[in-house]
């Protein structure tokens, strides 16, 4: 059986096509739909998944893992039980327990599934999600951007509307804003604009701060050292936040909470936290995270050519759309009225499904027809015409942001010194002209162009770009039709690639000081100032892992020397 999964921050849902064409909502074995992504890992090591492991984390917070997609595409080490876990194995849990629920239901056994992801996610992002469903066990047969599978889910019971739709997505950890056009059957992707790093969990921090702060300035006392208690009051915060989306005000209380110390001749006494938070309150928190996102929907707006007047249908999608300001926000800045139209929680998991069901043939291939767009501009790496300088170079877009998928692109490139035989092809993900800044993909070499004057032999670059995610990279030397290519699963390269293990790749001894060096710095520093040095540092270390050849792991180690340098003169600054 074909299934669709939601994977959320906060929760999980799970979903397939019946034999009579219905989107089956699956309950998980406490009879729940909605499932949190919540992994508790037991004494034995067996993992407790949804409600009951988020019970646990009260008491073993350093056994319970949440928000893991948060983590996905870095490297993270998770720990518990003395057992090293990646976002993708804690992810994994979940998706094989949403597949054994499904199995259980319907006695099918899931197989394979279409699985959602932000449409802002990166490659490494989405290359992770895809991982963790191949290591739950199943085949991922297609992965579908969470703002299309809702406005499939609209577009199955309005099959003849002709209308444009923007869907809002704030879920618990990214938010996405995407345009449409929904006409006679067809759902056509406009544009796509978001924030992997805002959602419901950064409105539940900001109750958490306020809780924070009133101890540390009342009492003294810095309870962020405290798990426990930290785990108390993120769980009280989050129940805070929905309370207030159906009433004015909420009463937080946490009895025992703290030990406040007390006298030399008094031992240290327990504390609790009792506060009354309104509305007004919680939405002066979070009022400047809610309006930030006026950038994301006039990107999109303007991405997809329309002004807000333009659009017919507004859909909110994700748990956090249901706090009253979101709405008002929409209003007062845009004049968008959303609707009703579809469910905030179960929209995206009932498109999975949907489209799912359409792989399988469970429903007509005319049932529904999506086409989606490149979420991110691909390029390759050009020297800059005025420059002699080999390192002045700049990503050249040949495939932009928001290109309706499938796409090729094509653009003649000429050598850039006498007697060149050899060109290397880069091919980056990314929005930036420096491609420092930008995701590198793959690259390789095309050898055997004759020997000439600069710029008279000319390679012809071809990029393909598919609906699976596959983008096909060929060189073409145009005067001797001798061509290269390299094939890119934007959702699996790399997959399989331990950058751990550099230190053990032959040509490692030549880069371990300049790796070295930008360890430490980034230790010493953190935060956003040394996320260029590891960037650079983390494509060195791939560079040498994938045995590139030594002319490419040399433009990698030139990278991170210059990011090296720029963080030590911001340092001596």
């Amino acid at each position: 059986m074909k299934a669709g999964i939601d994977f959320g921050t906060s929760t999980s849902e799970i979903a397939y096509i019946s034999k009579d064409g219905k989107v089956i909502i699956i309950p998980n074995h406490l009879g729940e739909v909605i499932t949190p992504s919540v992994v508790n890992i037991s004494a034995d090591g067996t993992p407790i998944i949804g409600r009951e492991a988020r019970e646990k984390a009260l008491i073993e917070p350093e056994n319970t893992f949440l928000e893991v997609k948060r983590l996905f595409g870095t490297n993270t080490e998770l720990t518990a039980r003395d057992r090293v876990f990646s976002p993708v194995d804690i992810a994994a849990m979940i998706i094989r327990y949403l597949a054994d629920c499904a199995q259980k239901y319907s006695g099918e056994e899931v197989d394979s599934a279409v699985i959602t992801v932000p449409a802002y996610f990166t490659d490494a992002q989405r290359k992770d999600v895809m991982a963790a469903g191949k290591a739950a066990g199943l085949e991922v047969e297609r992965i579908i951007n969470e703002p299309t599978a809702a406005s499939l889910d609209y577009g199955i019971d309005h099959m003849r509307d002709c209308k444009y739709m923007l869907v809002y997505d704030l879920g618990g950890g990214t938010l996405d804003v995407t345009v449409l056009e929904l006409f006679e059957g067809v759902v056509e992707v406009k544009s796509s604009c978001g924030n992997n790093a805002l959602g419901g969990k950064d409105f539940d921090q900001a109750i958490m701060d306020h809780i924070t702060g009133i101890i540390r300035k009342r009492d003294k006392v810095d309870i962020s050292l405290d798990a426990r208690a930290m785990m108390r009051i993120k769980i009280a915060a989050e129940q805070c936040k929905i309370a207030l989306s159906r009433y004015t005000e909420y009463l937080i209380e946490l009895p025992f909470l703290y030990s406040k110390t007390g006298s030399p001749d008094s031992p240290a006494a327990p504390v609790g936290y009792s506060e009354r938070i309104t509305r007004t309150i919680f939405e002066s928190m979070i009022h400047d995270k809610i309006y930030s996102t006026e950038q994301q929907i006039k990107t999109a707006l303007f991405d997809a050519n329309l002004e807000a007047d333009d659009i017919d249908l507004t859909l909110l999608v994700g748990g956090s759309t249901r706090i009253p300001l979101v709405s008002r926000f929409l209003d007062e800045i845009f004049g968008i009225t959303p609707e009703s139209a579809v469910d905030p929680d179960l929209a995206v998991v009932r498109g999975a499904a949907i489209q799912a069901g359409v792989l399988s043939g469970t429903l007509s291939e005319n049932a529904i027809v999506l086409t989606d767009i490149c979420p991110y501009s691909l390029s390759t790496e050009a020297l800059n015409d005025s420059s002699l300088d080999e390192e002045d170079t700049y990503c050249d877009i040949l495939i932009r942001r928001n290109t309706t998928l499938p796409v090729t692109a094509t653009k003649i490139y000429a050598t850039t010194h006498d007697d060149q035989t050899r060109a290397h092809i880069f091919a980056y993900q990314g929005e930036s002209p420096d491609p420092a800044e930008n995701y590198l993909l793959n690259c390789f070499e095309l050898s055997g162009i004759p020997k000439a004057k600069a710029r008279r032999e000319k390679i012809n670059i071809r990029f393909e770009y598919d609906l699976n995610g596959i983008l096909t990279v060929q060189a073409e030397i145009v005067s001797t039709g001798k061509s290269a290519s390299v094939t890119v699963n934007t959702t699996e390269m790399g997959k399989n690639l331990d950058l751990s293990k550099w230190k053990l790749a032959p040509a490692a001894r030549r880069y371990r000081q300049v790796i070295n060096k930008a360890e430490r710095l980034v230790k010493l520093h953190g935060g956003e100032a040394a996320d260029s040095v590891e960037a650079a540092a983390r494509e060195l270390k791939k560079a040498i892992v994938m045995d590139w050849e030594e002319p490419m792991i040399e433009k990698m180690k030139f990278r991170l020397l210059d990011a090296i340098d720029d963080l030590e003169g911001e340092e001596q600054e």
